[in-house]
């Protein structure tokens, strides 16, 4: 009972103006698009279940802290990736200029998007994030699946382009 109590105590504290502002993003975008919603998925995996979707079709929010130096301030990054991949820490420093790159915590993650982990969508623009997509977004298909701002809610379908189109990622 335990695990379920705290499974719910996690859901009632999402708050669903992310995916308002997701949905308005897209809409104003002329993105074709089509929702689910779906018993609460906070992993990759479990989305891709019970989307009857690939893995590899999500598309994976990461929140980094990028720090581009000593003293220097960090700053918060939201980070794309397809969801069958592990992030490529490297390559993600590179892009950004960064000396270090680390993970936000599940604190931080609901301060600064108010969302809960595994409910962030792909739009650091929804915060004031600058957003970097990887290329494994593009590479694994035309259209990308991810939660938008709730554990329960889907886009489905969406191509990537459009993704692209309304959300202007750092491509690397």
């Amino acid at each position: 009972a335990a695990p379920a109590a705290a499974a719910s105590a996690a859901d009632a504290a999402e708050d669903p103006a992310t995916n308002r502002k997701v949905l308005q993003l897209l809409e104003n975008a002329g993105a074709a698009f089509t929702t689910s919603t779906h018993a609460p998925c906070r992993t990759s995996e479990d989305a891709a279940a019970v989307r009857g979707a690939t893995l590899a079709s999500g598309a994976k929010a990461i929140l980094v802290r990028a720090k581009t130096g000593a003293g220097a301030a960090s700053e918060f990054v939201l980070v794309v990736i397809a969801a069958d991949q592990k992030l490529d820490s490297k390559a993600c420093k590179k892009a950004l200029g960064a000396k270090s790159i680390s993970f936000a915590s599940e604190a931080e993650v609901l301060e600064i998007t108010g969302c809960v982990p595994g409910a962030v969508p792909p739009f650091g623009s929804a915060w004031g994030l600058r957003t970097l997509m990887d290329t494994s977004v593009q590479e694994q298909g035309a259209t990308i699946n991810f939660n938008a701002g709730l554990r329960t809610f889907s886009v489905l379908g969406l191509a990537v382009a459009d993704y692209v189109r309304a959300e202007a990622p750092t491509v690397y």
